[in-house]
C-alpha cells in the first residue's frame, strides 16, 4: 500500500515548484523494488544536460566548503576560491539547520546571493522512489545550481538512474570502496564522494588514503566524467597529496579551510616584507602620485592574442 501510495505521489506531482523546464512528459520507467513499470516525471526540452557546467579556463580544480553555517559561507566565499557548498542531514544538524524544504529552500537563495557556483542538497528517503520525489523538489529550487546526493545504497543507486532520465545531476555520497565508483559511473553521477577520514578511520594504516587514489585512478582510466569529490578530509596537508595523485575536486570544513591561510612561515615571511618595506620607506608621503589601477575582468586583446 504505501508502494502505491508512493507511486501516486509521484505521477499526481508533476514538475517541481519553480523548476526551469518548458516542458514535461511522462517517461516509462521500472520500478527497480518491484519491476512494476510506472510512470516517472521527466523533463523534456529543459536545455540542461549532465556535465554542461562551463569550465573555468584556468583551472580544473574545485574545492568546496562542507559546512552548513551561513556565517561561515560568507567568510569562505568572500575569498573567491571556493566552488560551492556541499551539505548533508547531519551538517544540517550540527550547524542548527532544519532539514526541510523549505529551509533548503532558503538556504539556496542565500547560496546563490553569495555567488557559489553550486549547491549540494542531500536526497532523504527510505526508497528509491521517495528519493526521487524530494531530489526533484530539492533540483526544482535552482536547476543551475542544485547538485543532489544521493547514497551509494540500492536504492540511492536506483534513485540516480531514475534521475538521470530528467537531466538532474547527482553527487552519490558516502562512498567508501573502489567498486561503488564503478556504481556512480555507471548511472551517469556527476560526483563520486568518498569520505576520506571515516575510511581511515575503519580501514587502519592509512588505508583509506590508499582506496580513495584507486577511486581517482579507475575514473582516470576510464577517462569517466565522474568527477571524485574528496570528503571527510582533516588536514590542507592530505588535500594536496591527494593533488598530486590526480584529485581535483574536494569539500573541506571551515576549520580545514581556514587553516590554508595561516601557513606560520608564510606569515613570518610576510611580516619580514612588510618591516623591511617600512624601513625603506614605502609608507612615507614624498609626494609622489600613485596611480589609479583599474582590475579588468577579462585580458587585454594584446594579451589575450599572445603579444
Amino acid at each position: 500500500m504505501q508502494h502505491q501510495r508512493t507511486h501516486s505521489s509521484l505521477m499526481r506531482k508533476g514538475p517541481p515548484s519553480g523548476i526551469l523546464f518548458s516542458g514535461w512528459t511522462r517517461q516509462r520507467a521500472r520500478c527497480q523494488p518491484c519491476r512494476c513499470e510506472r510512470g516517472y516525471p521527466v523533463a523534456s526540452n529543459s536545455g540542461l544536460k549532465p556535465f554542461e557546467k562551463k569550465a573555468d579556463p584556468f583551472t580544473n580544480l574545485r574545492i568546496f566548503v562542507d559546512s552548513a553555517n551561513v556565517t561561515q559561507w560568507e567568510l569562505c566565499l568572500s575569498t573567491n576560491l571556493f566552488y560551492g557548498i556541499t551539505t548533508n542531514p547531519s551538517i544540517l544538524e550540527k550547524d542548527g539547520q532544519r532539514c526541510t524544504l523549505s529551509n533548503l529552500n532558503r538556504l539556496c537563495r542565500i547560496g546563490k546571493e553569495l555567488g557559489v557556483r553550486e549547491m549540494q542538497f542531500q536526497a532523504w528517503g527510505d526508497s528509491a522512489q521517495s528519493m526521487v520525489s524530494v531530489a526533484l523538489d530539492l533540483f526544482g529550487m535552482n536547476p543551475n545550481l542544485v547538485v543532489v546526493k544521493l547514497p551509494c545504497t540500492l536504492e540511492g543507486f536506483q534513485a540516480a538512474a531514475l534521475l538521470r532520465e530528467s537531466a538532474v545531476r547527482v553527487t552519490m555520497t558516502a562512498m567508501y570502496t573502489s567498486s561503488q565508483v564503478l556504481l556512480a559511473q555507471s548511472v551517469g553521477a556527476e560526483y563520486a564522494a568518498p569520505y576520506l577520514g571515516r575510511m581511515n578511520d575503519a580501514y587502519g594504516n592509512n588505508q583509506g588514503y590508499k582506496e580513495v587514489v584507486q577511486m581517482q585512478r579507475i575514473l582516470t582510466t576510464q577517462k569517466a566524467r565522474t568527477r571524485l569529490l574528496v570528503a571527510s578530509i582533516r588536514d590542507a596537508f592530505t588535500m594536496a597529496s591527494l593533488a598530486a595523485e590526480g584529485c581535483d575536486t574536494f569539500t573541506i570544513s571551515p576549520s580545514v579551510a581556514s587553516k590554508l591561510f595561516k601557513v606560520t612561515y608564510t606569515l613570518d615571511a610576510v611580516e619580514q616584507f612588510e618591516a623591511a618595506a617600512r624601513r625603506m620607506g614605502a609608507y612615507e608621503l614624498d609626494g609622489a602620485t600613485n596611480p589609479t589601477v583599474h582590475l579588468h575582468p577579462h585580458p587585454h586583446p594584446a594579451a589575450a592574442a599572445g603579444q
